[in-house]
């Protein structure tokens, strides 16, 4: 190779490699932390879509830098909480560009009141979710204040007037916060964001006003579907609404209709395999299916997990015998499920009969399938 050519050939490597450097985004993250750590250095982060990892404070500091592709939300703790207070509340920060975010971190009062600098959105959620950790702290305090207890065993008489107050309070002091966030973000991704992210706690009515003010070009957004998605379930999910047809694949990629259960009377599970109560569930659900499988009755299990992975792996473990999809189209938004497991009962023609939260072997579902086919 003479001179020229095996210059020419440099240069187009150097060239290539700047053009991949350049197409590589990242964020930065730079924690100052100040306060005894009492030798606990390690900061723990993660996001849904990714596995623990830790950066260690040296001098006072750590970094983290992270590949940007679109928004994200990473979750932190830090080991000292873990130690010193027996558990930890992972913190949330909103990430939706590249560059520098800088985490001013006293130790013992944690993330959650740490000062954040870096771009607006990030910032902004930070500033939301200090004024409803606010939020919580004054409901508590009122619940005390009027009940002398603020947290009892579901057996104890005050346990439902705790959970009424709670509710109640909630509802009125988050209604004047997400009010006063989504008219000053109506027109930004972060209020979509928030509202999707905490406007559950609303009445139906509130959430759906509040919806309203967000732009025509926010609704529009991921977090903005999501959002009319839930207020469609929410409104869609009651007794006697007619599910509308949807198509999901099983762990084969085979499509399934929800049409093609029309005549039979169908137990609708979400679900996840990380969900605990889920898998419990599944025994018992395994002796009902038994015992009215042959009576025009379906269980149809739909999984919720965020990849499909888990899902694809768990589904040999668990052995259910009836038809199993994965929820590749936020399907349960339609169906407001927020809490795993949810259930439904579905009847042949097609419309809701009954939702049930949870699992219990003398729940509600497994009381209106006896009533239908006996003992």
């Amino acid at each position: 190779m003479n001179f020229r050519v095996f210059f020419a050939t440099i240069i187009i490597i150097f060239a290539v490699f700047s053009a991949s450097a350049q197409e590589i985004k990242s964020v930065n993250i730079i924690g100052k932390v100040t306060g005894d750590t009492k030798g606990y250095q390690k900061i723990f982060y993660y996001s849904p879509s990714s596995a623990v990892a830790e950066a260690i404070i040296v001098d006072g500091t750590f970094n983290i830098t992270l590949p940007f592709t679109d928004t994200f939300t990473q979750l932190f703790y830090a080991e000292y909480e873990m130690k010193i207070n027996l558990g930890f509340r992972p913190f949330p920060l909103l990430i939706d560009g590249t560059g520098d975010i800088l985490i001013n971190l006293e130790i013992s009062q944690g993330f959650i009141k740490s000062v954040i600098t870096g771009p607006n959105t990030t910032v902004g959620f930070h500033s939301f979710l200090k004024q409803q950790n606010e939020i919580t702290a004054k409901v508590s305090n009122e619940i005390e204040r009027s009940l002398g207890r603020v947290w009892v065993p579901q057996n104890d008489p005050l346990y439902p007037k705790i959970n009424l107050l709670r509710d109640s309070l909630s509802k009125v002091y988050m209604r004047d916060l997400l009010s006063s966030c989504i008219s000053e973000n109506k027109e930004t991704f972060l209020g979509a964001y928030i509202l999707n992210s905490a406007g559950r706690q609303l009445t139906i009515t509130d959430l759906e006003e509040l919806y309203g003010l967000l732009s025509p070009q926010i609704q529009k957004t991921s977090e903005g579907e999501k959002v009319a998605a839930y207020i469609r379930g929410v409104k869609g999910a009651n007794s006697g609404s007619l599910v509308k047809n949807f198509v999901l694949n099983d762990q084969n990629g085979n499509p399934i209709s929800f049409d093609s259960f029309r005549g039979k009377y169908v137990w609708m599970d979400f679900w996840a395999s990380w969900c605990g109560p889920c898998k419990e569930a599944f025994p018992h659900m395994r002796e009902i299916y038994t015992k009215y499988k042959d009576k025009n009755f379906e269980i149809l299990g739909i999984s919720t997990d965020s990849k499909i992975e888990p899902w694809l792996k768990i589904l040999p473990q668990i052995n259910n015998p009836w038809p199993q999809v994965w929820d590749s189209k936020n399907i349960m938004s339609e169906f407001a499920v927020t809490a795993f497991p949810t259930s439904f009962l579905i009847d042949p023609a097609g419309k809701i009969i009954l939702k049930e939260v949870g699992f219990s072997q003398n729940g509600i579902l497994q009381k209106k399938l006896a009533e239908l086919f006996g003992k």
